[in-house]
């Protein structure tokens, strides 16, 4: 190598450049995606070239981070109602390709260093090499680069085919993605329900001459009520605010809760309340880090700044702003008040403007500190064996815990949402430019030396996990397909898989399932992977 080339800098970026541009051209609409990269790295990994691996371990360690981060407000809610079933969907995957690995090596008689490392690049999963390759170490001294080898020739056909699987798996079990996120929609509504607004006159004599205070609407409904007409005026509702029979009042809330206003107040209406220019609706991002974790109860809105909050934006939900509700850095506000005391109030919750694109990096790198440190602390059992998360795992979950905590500490994280897309789309890029560099540089030889009875032994195990998944998955548990797409790339440990789901979607429930089965997936394998170096080592030596 010499010259330019010789840069690796220059050639990583040429690498991720080329194979961007392949990943999006279109056949029959079907393209390979973030694949495109790993395929130019094959072949530049076959010519002699090579990313340094702390690139590609960087680039991991960036994308399941990010992934963790995503998906960590939902993650836990999401796991306590179907925790079970992604337990078994993790759990039934890799001990099926751990069971066909023992049949075939024993079958096609491949030495048990081989079949060990077969078995971790047919499931796609690194720390279960490495795993495998210290436990390997502890039983049979100068067997390690074999395992590797073994992983080289089965991890291609598994990265590269769930990737392509994903692409086209919508046709093969002819659903409509359209539809499948319509009915995710309908079942976010179900469990964070849209807000709307409606305008009831009062015609319920109880309500006559008697304050919002006293009359407490909230202990009925959970709808908030934010303006009151009399006549020509209107005017900002306020607990003090006395109703009179007739007055028009709007409220803002889920559609059920809105009915039982109407049941409390009286008859709903179209007139319009928007003749007083002076009170004004305005979005206004929380970034003050002395706000995140108060509730709107403690900031006592409406007596300390004569406004109201009609509703709390958060990702892609809208959340009903009751006294309980929690403020996060990054939640919008929607706010409604009089101009001057909509401005001032804005002023408090937003004192720099831009400050919502701003990610607080000291916990977002405290965060990957930790995470890092958890995954390489080993776990020993009673027996001897000993595990690791590894690197990427123990990122991976604790990304989780801080996505659903929000804080380390007194230390608030926020990271906008497209400064996760960008590191999770960069991370990934890295990540398959240096694992196809590597696959590429002994790909050929290997298969030369070994012969294609391996790359087909691989390719089994691979496409016999992924097909008893698919079927747990669809038939047993009748997921949809986006879980099903997002859980199936978490059980083959394959971060482009998910890239290629989330491609398809606007949803984040790819993600969602992915996290919620990738950390049983991955301490599975990693566990079995040990497991194997025992039971291999013992029944094929010699």
């Amino acid at each position: 190598m010499s010259g330019i080339f010789a840069e690796d800098i220059f050639l990583l970026f040429l690498i991720m450049a080329i194979g961007y541009g392949l990943g999006q051209v279109k056949v029959r609409g079907i393209s390979l995606g973030a694949a495109g990269v790993l395929f130019t790295a094959l072949v530049f990994g076959h010519l002699g070239y090579k990313v340094p691996k702390e690139i590609m371990d960087l680039g991991l360690v960036l994308f399941v981070y990010a992934v963790g981060l995503q998906a960590g407000p939902r993650f836990f809610r999401t796991f306590k109602k179907t925790g079970l079933r992604f337990v078994v969907i993790g759990l039934v995957t890799v001990t099926t390709g751990a069971l066909l690995t023992v049949v075939v090596a024993y079958l096609l008689k491949i030495p048990f260093d081989l079949a060990c490392g077969l078995y971790t690049g047919a499931m796609t999963c690194t720390p279960a090499l490495a795993a495998a390759m210290d436990s390997m170490g502890r039983i049979a001294s100068g067997h390690g680069a074999s395992v590797s080898v073994g992983y080289g020739i089965a991890y291609p056909f598994s990265m590269i085919g769930v990737v392509l699987l994903i692409q086209v798996l919508p046709r093969l079990m002819r659903r409509d993605l359209s539809q499948e996120e319509a009915a995710y929609r309908h079942e976010l509504q179900a469990d964070q329900p849209k807000l709307f607004v409606r305008t009831y006159r009062i015609t319920n004599p109880n309500c006559d001459g008697i304050s919002l205070a006293q009359l407490n609407p909230r202990r009925m409904s959970a709808a908030n009520i934010t303006r009151v007409r009399r006549g020509e005026k209107v005017f900002m509702a306020s607990p003090e605010t006395l109703l009179k029979q007739g007055d028009l009042v709007m409220a803002t809330g889920p559609l059920d809760e809105l009915d039982k206003m109407r049941i409390l107040l009286g008859e709903e209406t179209q007139v319009p309340m928007d003749l007083n220019t002076n009170i004004v609706s305005v979005a206004a991002d929380v970034t003050e880090t002395a706000l995140a974790g108060k509730t709107i109860g403690e900031l006592h809105v409406w007596s300390n700044y004569g406004v109201v909050i009609t509703r709390i934006r958060r990702q892609d939900m809208e959340l009903a702003p009751s006294g309980k509700a929690a403020l996060d850095m990054g939640d919008t506000l929607i706010v409604v008040g009089e101009k001057e005391a909509v401005g001032e109030f804005v002023k408090v919750v937003d004192p720099g403007k831009g400050r919502a694109d701003q990610t607080n990096m000291l916990p977002f790198l405290l965060g990957l500190v930790l995470g890092i440190g958890v995954g390489s602390i080993p776990f020993t059992f009673s027996n001897g064996l000993e595990v690791k998360l590894g690197v990427t795992g123990g990122a991976f979950v604790f990304s989780l815990l801080l996505g659903h905590f929000g804080r380390i500490g007194s230390l608030r994280l926020y990271v906008p949402q497209a400064a996760k897309n960008f590191s999770r789309e960069l991370g990934l890029m890295l990540f398959l430019a240096g694992a196809g560099t590597v696959a590429g540089e002994r790909f050929v030889s290997v298969l030369q030396k070994e012969g294609w009875r391996l790359f087909g032994a691989g390719a089994l195990v691979s496409t016999a996990s992924v097909a008893v998944g698919l079927f747990i998955m669809f038939k047993v548990f009748r997921m949809n397909l986006l879980s099903s797409m997002g859980a199936l790339c978490a059980c083959m440990t394959n971060p482009p898989g998910l890239g290629a789901a989330s491609a398809q979607t606007t949803s984040d429930q790819p993600a969602l399932a992915y996290a919620s089965v990738y950390p049983v997936a991955l301490i599975f394998k990693i566990v079995i992977a040990q497991i194997l170096v025992g039971i291999l080592s013992r029944f094929l030596q010699g």
